[in-house]
């Protein structure tokens, strides 16, 4: 997929359900946003909160319910050198794609919050090191991330990916807020295949077309929160009028799917089918 021409846009998905719809939609992968899957597994905000097993067992679920490739997010990598090892080796078992690890100290924030610090450059390639000598298949893409703009500059940002790229990454990331002229100049300057996040609505470079991020080189879009988001307005406006109204009404009835168009989604004629072929066995 990322060898064809043009940028590859990726919805964001944060539990089994999610990445049905868009699976259901006939996209190519699926994104396992790590904001996401905080909210879903804990309902708390994305500042590392979820430890490595919980992440990954969520990711393994996610991953058997969709088949398509799945990207998640891999933080920093949940430690040190040796976590970092561990982590990419049981998302590869749990038959994860590709992960993105981030160059955030301790203690990690969502790309674009504030209070945000990055490593040396230096240790983050030694944290890339240590995954690339941990995946067994080379398939595995192994996507390097840096949040230093907010603290040290575009440059710094180029600099730093650039870095990565060197130490053997499959391609880098960037997850803040660029004005358009900025995101012109990194992709100018870096020397290998950029990731970033789409769909943020305040960063108005994250909204543009698939055109206009070919035109500027971005190789991959990750919708990281719009499936979260739209999920949660949507159930906020439903549930706010139950409470206000005592019943349902326009809100649902533009917000709900059917029963029967929900179990579809979730592969009940593939359960369905598998189960009158067991049937028919026996026969």
């Amino acid at each position: 997929m990322l060898a064809s021409e043009g940028p590859l846009l990726v919805p964001g998905a944060y539990d089994g359900a999610s990445a049905r719809a868009v699976y259901g939609q006939g996209h190519e992968a699926v994104y396992l946003t790590g904001f996401g899957m905080e909210a879903s597994i804990l309902g708390m905000p994305d500042i590392g909160l979820a430890s490595q097993a919980e992440i990954i067992g969520h990711a393994r679920r996610i991953a058997a319910a969709v088949p398509m490739p799945v990207l998640s997010d891999a933080d920093t990598g949940y430690g040190g050198l040796t976590n970092v090892h561990r982590t990419v080796r049981e998302f590869e078992r749990a038959g994860i794609a590709g992960i993105h690890i981030e160059d955030q100290a301790l203690p990690k924030r969502c790309g674009g919050m504030t209070g945000r610090k990055v490593v040396p450059t230096e240790e983050m390639e030694a944290r890339l090191r240590a995954a690339l000598a941990a995946r067994h298949d080379t398939d595995f893409l192994i996507i390097a991330r840096s949040d230093a703009k907010a603290t040290e500059g575009v440059d710094a940002v180029i600099e730093r990916l650039n870095a990565y790229l060197e130490a053997g990454a499959d391609m880098a990331m960037i997850a803040e807020p660029f004005e358009l002229a900025e995101l012109r100049r990194l992709c100018a300057g870096l020397q290998g295949p950029l990731a970033m996040v789409g769909g943020v609505p305040e960063w108005p470079e994250s909204m543009l077309s698939r055109d206009e991020f070919a035109g500027l080189g971005v190789k991959l879009v990750l919708y990281a929160l719009t499936g979260l988001g739209a999920a949660l307005k949507a159930q906020m406006a439903v549930y706010g009028e139950l409470l206000a109204e005592g019943r349902l009404g326009p809100a649902s009835s533009e917000a709900l799917m059917s029963l029967e168009g929900l179990s579809k989604m979730m592969g009940l004629d593939e359960w369905n089918h598998i189960e009158a072929a067991a049937m028919r066995t026996g026969e």
